[in-house]
């Protein structure tokens, strides 16, 4: 693929070579927007913004903690939202030894995307002997035991008619949406991340479906306000002080989680049986 906006992907490729030690940045996505913001009072100062997101693979050379979500905010705070990214960094000494079922989606990115950066001494040198090949038994087994966890979550959160637990249902619902994009993401991409933020799984869950937009937007402040409380992380209940919030904000969350499984577990059906198919017709 051909990025459109190439002075914006190097201006993320050197923010992202000064934060961690890098092989390769790759670039298989792009999203553009743009916003009219009109003036009435004066249609000379009216204008538009753009914004652009990129979903980049990056081969570091080290380990650094919460180095996606660093980065990222560093992306955005340097750029002052010009431009935002989706970072799946990994070291390349890893990948090189993954097996052909997990290594179908880095040979996908590597062979179609394009590439932005690579380290003139130390590049990836990721080989490949053939086309990866993914196995059915494996994307079905994965996506099997994350509905399962999923489910066992959401079916527990509504059997629970307590007083506080608020936040204890949130941080249930939490960690079922987690394990149904983590699934949705391996049977449509064949990836398997190694960040887990919620608002990081969504990027990348839309770049095959728009229902996490659709189900949880993040357009109003009424929207974002219900986003924060899902997007809570679970750890959080270790030092929480339970007290009662928003028990209608709680129930509509619950309402767009059940709504979000039931949905995704339709697409989900139907692209392992297109994958069951295409398997079926190969020679």
């Amino acid at each position: 693929m051909k990025a459109i906006d190439n002075t914006g992907l190097q201006v993320l490729s050197n923010i992202i070579i000064e934060s961690i030690s890098t092989s390769g940045i790759y670039c298989f996505g792009e999203k553009k927007e743009i916003q009219v913001i009109q003036n009435p009072f004066q249609e000379s100062a009216s204008k538009q913004e753009e914004h652009t997101h990129f979903y980049l693979l990056v081969f570091a050379n080290e380990n650094k903690t919460n180095a996606v979500a660093d980065i990222s905010d560093i992306i955005k705070t340097k750029t002052e939202g010009r431009y935002t990214a989706t970072l799946l960094l990994h070291k390349a000494t890893s990948v090189r030894y993954l097996a052909p079922h997990k290594l179908h989606f880095f040979y996908e990115v590597l062979t179609k995307s394009q590439t932005v950066y690579e380290h003139v001494n130390v590049p990836p040198n990721i080989a490949f002997d053939g086309i990866p090949k993914r196995k059915l038994e494996l994307i079905r087994s994965h996506w099997d035991n994350r509905n399962i966890v999923a489910k066992t979550f959401l079916e527990s959160e509504n059997q629970i008619d307590g007083f506080n637990t608020e936040i204890i249902q949130e941080s249930m619902l939490h960690i079922s949406v987690e394990q149904i994009c983590l699934g949705l993401i391996d049977v449509f991409l064949g990836y398997q991340p190694n960040h887990f933020s919620l608002t990081f799984l969504f990027d990348i869950c839309e770049i095959f479906t728009s229902l996490t937009s659709e189900i949880f937007p993040r357009k109003t402040e009424e929207d974002k306000k219900l986003f924060d409380l899902l997007k809570m992380h679970p750890s959080s209940l270790r030092w929480a002080n339970l007290k009662t919030s928003s028990f209608l904000n709680t129930e509509l969350l619950e309402k767009r989680c059940n709504l979000f499984y039931e949905r995704a577990c339709e697409i989900a059906e139907a692209e392992l049986e297109g994958i069951e198919k295409l398997r079926n017709n190969e020679p």
